[in-house]
């Protein structure tokens, strides 16, 4: 079993995230419809770079064996103050995947663990997600109630 270790993601690192967020995609079965598979990976690309140069998305990734094997990011955003949430700021987490070979080693919990500490620093009191059921324990562990169709923690 490889060491792997978990950083924040950087510009230089946008193709890597596109072709992780791309993977994700297929194997969630998810088809681009009558948009060009190409067009959705240079929408996807444009985004990763806006949005890794704004103040409200944050991504961290795993390097094991000299590659990336995983991804997790979180948007930020602000939403009407309530007896929940008094702060009103909440985090989305999106862009959760490990490459098939790594799983089970820990990696979407550390980066979902890293995701956390920073959207708490950054503000936010309820962190939420979407997720398929093979992922759900992962989230589960780390305190996370499911919702009809969503799971969130409040931080």
């Amino acid at each position: 079993m490889s060491e792997y270790t978990i950083r924040r993601a950087t510009l230089d690192d946008v193709e890597e995230m596109v072709r992780l967020r791309h993977d994700m995609q297929a194997e969630m079965g998810e088809r681009p419809g009558s948009v060009d598979a190409d067009a959705i990976v240079d929408a996807t690309r444009e985004y990763f770079l806006k949005q890794l140069n704004g103040a409200h998305f944050t991504g961290f990734l795993a390097e094991a064996d000299g590659k990336i094997v995983g991804t997790g990011a979180f948007v930020v955003y602000d939403t009407p103050p309530s007896t929940a949430n008094p702060s009103g700021t909440d985090a989305y987490v999106l862009n959760m995947y490990t490459i098939p070979e790594y799983r089970g080693r820990g990696i979407a919990r550390d980066i979902l663990k890293a995701l956390l500490d920073r959207a708490y620093e950054e503000g936010a009191r309820r962190i939420w997600l979407r997720t398929s059921a093979q992922a759900r324990p992962v989230y589960e562990h780390l305190g996370f109630e499911s919702r009809d169709n969503y799971m969130q923690r409040f931080l």
